[in-house]
């Protein structure tokens, strides 16, 4: 597996598509050659959402997009044209095959991941509602954050009052 994904690639319509002041996609790319024996390397070295050795998908971050590898292909989330589509096909790809080319120096994990629901996410938010995170409600940032869009960081009272350290540590544990 030296060259992993195809030069070409579509983009399709992603959900926010519908709202015409924000028409984002996601990139599609073919791949060269069955990607599964790369998952448990990427699931080691990778910010992963998600990991399923079943499926087998894995979901990682990646520059702030959303990257899905799968058996036959490669999908970038949150793609806003044909040409940040080129770019993203390329640093993708060539992260992807450094992996590769490293596998023998990474011990790789077939350990599954899932990022653990909203509604388990916000019962140890502080619930204020402050906004500071970015988001108007302690429930919308639980949401991002069960999707892998937001760093658990971004939640300030977490890490500025000691009144919730022990739910802090929790989520710290139960986000990796």
């Amino acid at each position: 597996m030296e060259k992993l994904l195809r030069d070409d690639f579509r983009l399709e319509p992603a959900s926010c598509f519908v709202d015409a002041t924000c028409p984002r996609y996601k990139a599609i790319i073919p791949a060269e050659e069955d990607l599964t024996p790369l998952l448990p390397y990427l699931n080691t070295v990778s910010k992963v959402v998600f990991f399923d050795p079943e499926e087998p998908v894995l979901v990682f971050k990646y520059e702030g997009h959303k990257v899905a590898v799968r058996k036959d292909d490669v999908r970038i989330s949150d793609v806003r044209d044909i040409e940040e589509g080129k770019i993203l096909r390329e640093k993708v790809a060539r992260f992807l095959e450094e992996i590769w080319k490293k596998r023998e120096e990474i011990s790789p994990s077939y350990e599954p991941r899932k990022l653990p629901p909203a509604l388990t996410i916000y019962r140890y938010l502080p619930k204020s509602n402050c906004g500071r995170c970015g988001e108007k409600t302690c429930l919308a940032f639980a949401t991002r954050l069960s999707m892998g869009e937001a760093n658990l960081e971004d939640c300030r009272p977490l890490f500025e009052d000691e009144a919730f350290e022990e739910a802090k540590i929790k989520l710290q544990e139960m986000l990796g």
